[in-house]
């Protein structure tokens, strides 16, 4: 666990001498501070390191992996938030906390207005701390939930997902071959916003926040505004970070495109494409007049829901109750497992289907007998299990938060969408306070910790948290 935590709070460190490099150009006044936070992260990494090595092991076991995790997602953000205390962003303890749980996780819900006012290194740490969290949510969904089984992650599992001496080689190619890939994509993502018309460093933090699909922009209005062929560049690497990056991996050491062969990609496909054809049509049928502009706008918007990438080129908050009510179900989807996509993933409704499918076939023939696959593997009674369980969480999660919520003083609309847009890792929720053209930073202090906790337990698949929290994870 120490080692772990050492790396990531030495890779936080090595993470902010960029913005403070930003900062010296713009001349921000915040170099100092970000340095001053680096030395700190740096610091305590090297005390974590010396603990790891002084109780390394050579395999580590579930109930060390639940640990490890868990202590990693809590601790980071502790670390990464010195930046937002220390500089001139001037936000409390409780916001920059909240900002930074919200970058990392790739949730893009933010307390912070006046960003086309922001300075650059500010906004480049917010976008740089979505980036860094995108790529540990993707090494996490390959390597490490598969392992520990939940929430039927394991259908995903790959030789990496078994932690042993033996494997590590195995681990390390497969991370250096995401890594390499997530860059590659995020230059092309640049180059392409520069292209139509952004500038280097916008275009930086726009590339970084879509590709992580965490959804910060450097501006009140995110994409509003912006050409159409800026919209469609955003739309084509927002699905690039939703699908998973196992089979960008195949198609650069095996040159094998099976990415559109892949059941869960075609399902978030198809879905976004109903999904933005149903709003389309409802908008033009109910008094707009270019169809193109509709289609580019309820694409653009649809995407970036279903993909919990939080980017918004219009205030969907003022379309009609069915637009809205598509939205508000579409927050639950999210993208593929193994992507930088937040959202239940693709996968656990097909296999709800699958379910549903066997089931009317077996009241019609009872003594049916059928054996359950998904992408050609077997699917066992342990995945189903991990579903079930995972399922049941979430939608008391989402009752527990609610509940809470509305003990702030929070209206239902804001309580129930603040609550599904932070466990699912979406963003903007509905309404006037925090919906697309709004923010979260009129909510109270108790508000903005319930909801840092919630997109915690929304990251990390709920179960991983709160089987430390269980009697039974400590005896033995």
């Amino acid at each position: 666990m120490f080692l772990v935590i050492a790396v990531a709070l030495i890779a936080l460190a090595i993470s902010m001498f960029a913005p403070a490099l930003v900062g010296l150009y713009y001349n921000t006044g915040n170099t100092s501070e970000f340095i001053y936070s680096a030395l700190a992260c740096l610091l305590c990494g090297a005390l974590f390191w010396v603990l790891g090595l002084a109780y390394r092991t050579s395999h580590l076991f579930t109930r060390q992996m639940f640990m490890i995790t868990g202590g990693t997602w809590f601790m980071i953000p502790l670390f990464a938030s010195l930046p937002l205390l220390f500089t001139r962003a001037d936000l409390s303890t409780t916001d920059a906390i909240f900002e930074t749980v919200s970058g990392l996780t790739t949730t893009g819900s933010t307390i912070l207005s006046g960003l086309d006012a922001m300075p650059q290194d500010i906004l480049l740490w917010r976008s740089l701390l979505q980036w860094l969290g995108g790529i540990g949510i993707i090494c996490m969904a390959v390597a490490i939930l598969p392992f520990l089984k939940v929430g039927g992650m394991r259908l995903f599992q790959t030789e990496s997902s078994h932690w042993s001496e033996d494997n590590a080689p195995r681990a390390q190619q497969l991370v250096k071959s995401i890594i390499y890939i997530y860059v590659i994509l995020t230059v092309l993502c640049t180059a392409a916003y520069i292209f139509t018309g952004m500038g280097v460093l916008e275009a930086v933090n726009h590339a970084f926040a879509t590709l992580s699909t965490g959804g910060f922009s450097t501006t009140d209005q995110s994409f509003t505004g912006r050409s159409y062929v800026t919209q469609w560049v955003a739309i084509i690497f927002m699905l690039a970070g939703a699908i998973p990056f196992v089979l960008y991996v195949y198609l650069y050491s095996a040159k094998k495109f099976i990415i559109l062969r892949d059941r869960q990609v075609r399902g978030m496909l198809y879905l976004i494409t109903a999904i933005t054809l149903a709003v389309t049509a409802n908008r033009y049928l109910t008094g707009a007049h270019n169809l193109f502009e509709d289609f580019t706008i309820a694409a653009f918007n649809v995407t970036s829901i279903v993909t919990t990438t939080g980017f918004a080129s219009a205030d969907y908050a003022t379309w009609s109750s069915f637009c809205l009510a598509l939205f508000f179900f579409a927050i639950f989807v999210g993208g593929c497992s193994g992507s930088t996509s937040g959202g239940t993933k693709v996968f656990r409704f097909q296999l709800f289907l699958i379910l549903l499918k066997e089931q009317l076939s077996r009241l019609v023939h009872p003594r049916l007998r059928t054996t359950r696959k998904y992408n050609n593997q077997v699917i066992g009674s342990e995945v189903i299990t991990a579903l079930i369980a995972y399922i049941f969480v979430l939608i008391s999660s989402l009752i527990v938060l609610t509940l809470g919520l509305t003990l702030t003083d929070l209206d239902l609309i804001t309580s129930l969408t603040g609550s599904a847009t932070a466990l699912m890792n979406v963003g903007p929720g509905l309404g006037d306070i925090i919906g697309p053209s709004g923010n979260f930073s009129s909510l109270s202090d108790s508000a903005k910790w319930l909801l840092s906790i919630g997109m915690i337990m929304g990251r990390l698949e709920f179960l991983t948290i709160l089987i430390l929290f269980t009697p039974s994870y400590w005896r033995g």
